[in-house]
């Protein structure tokens, strides 16, 4: 009887917009920071998704940044979950940024993560908008 050799194959994707939906979907299994997140802030994260999902991606790109999302390199003080830069190769240095409050008011709150493939990849949900200086 004669041994098969098993050879170890990795197999690559080159995927692009495998997901094919035509709304945005949130993903929240790279959140690692949260501090300060009250029912309030809950309830307002929750009515910012309904919103955002609520419409076709195409559109939610065509809003401005500070109704929708921002595309930007950013200084922030934490560092990115380490394993979604092993599972996910697209991560460019630029984070998607989408405000918790449109007007700022009461906090400069963002949700802080990255877009792939129509997928907002979650990292921080910073309520008081004290990750990164926001500038002027």
């Amino acid at each position: 009887m004669s041994k098969i050799k098993q050879k170890d194959i990795k197999i690559k994707t080159n995927c692009t917009n495998c997901f094919k939906s035509n709304h945005i979907v949130f993903n929240f299994a790279y959140v690692s920071y949260c501090e300060y997140f009250n029912k309030e802030e809950k309830s307002t994260l929750i009515d910012r998704m309904l919103e955002v999902s609520s419409i076709t991606y195409l559109e939610l790109r065509r809003w401005d940044k500070y109704k929708g999302f921002e595309e930007k390199i950013i200084d922030i003080k934490k560092q990115i979950p380490k394993n979604f830069n092993n599972e996910i190769e697209q991560f460019d240095g630029k984070y998607s940024i989408l405000r918790l409050y449109k007007g700022n008011n009461p906090t400069p709150g963002r949700i802080i993560g990255k877009i792939v493939n129509k997928v907002f990849y979650i990292f921080y949900i910073d309520v008081k908008g004290i990750l990164y200086n926001h500038g002027s």
